[in-house]
C-alpha cells in the first residue's frame, strides 16, 4: 500500500537486508494510490524479483557440490548412511539456548507489507512473549476513519 501510495519504503534497502545491496534493483512504486497502482507495482516487483534471481544465479560459484539428503534415498544399500546419526540431517535440532532477558523487535519485508516479530526472553530456552505483527494489520490503523458515519450493511460490500 505504501509503495502504491508514492513513497519509496522497501525495508531491504532501508535496512541493508542480507545480500540486497550486492544486487541492481529498484524499488518499484506508483503514486496515484488506488486499486490499480497496487497492481501495477505487484507486477513490477515480479519482474524485479526475477532480475534479483537472476543476478544470484550468476553469481553462484561453480565446482563440485554433494547434496546428502539424496544419499539417504538411495537405493543401494550402505550401512553407513543408514545409521542413526544420518537419519535425520534435514531435521532441524531442538533449541537448546536460552532467550536472555531482554526485548527484540525484527522487522522485515513481506508481500503485502512489513512483518513485524516482537520477543521478550526470560532466560529459558521459550521466549516469555512473542507477538507477530502481520504486514495487513498496520493498514487497518485508519479504518475507525473510513467507516464513520456507514451503516453496518454497507461495510461487506
Amino acid at each position: 500500500m505504501l509503495r502504491a501510495s508514492g513513497i519509496k519504503w522497501d525495508l531491504r534497502k532501508v535496512d541493508h537486508y542480507e545480500c540486497y545491496d550486492e544486487f541492481d534493483w529498484e524499488i518499484q512504486w506508483q503514486k496515484e494510490g488506488d486499486s490499480l497502482a497496487r497492481y501495477l507495482v505487484r507486477i513490477s516487483e515480479m519482474t524485479e524479483s526475477i532480475k534479483i534471481i537472476q543476478q544470484a544465479l550468476e553469481g553462484i560459484p561453480g565446482g563440485p557440490y554433494e547434496n546428502l539428503e539424496i544419499r539417504c534415498f538411495d537405493r543401494e544399500r550402505d550401512p553407513e548412511w543408514n545409521d542413526f546419526e544420518y537419519r535425520f540431517i534435514s531435521k532441524k535440532p531442538s533449541p537448546t539456548f536460552e532467550l536472555p532477558r531482554q526485548e527484540l523487535y525484527a522487522r522485515m519485508e513481506a508481500p503485502k507489507g512489513e512483518l513485524g516479530i516482537f520477543l521478550i526472553g526470560d532466560q529459558s530456552g521459550f521466549p516469555w512473549r512473542w507477538k507477530i505483527r502481520p504486514p495487513g494489520f498496520i493498514n487497518l490503523q485508519i479504518l475507525p476513519q473510513l467507516v464513520k458515519r456507514m451503516k453496518a450493511g454497507a461495510l461487506s460490500h
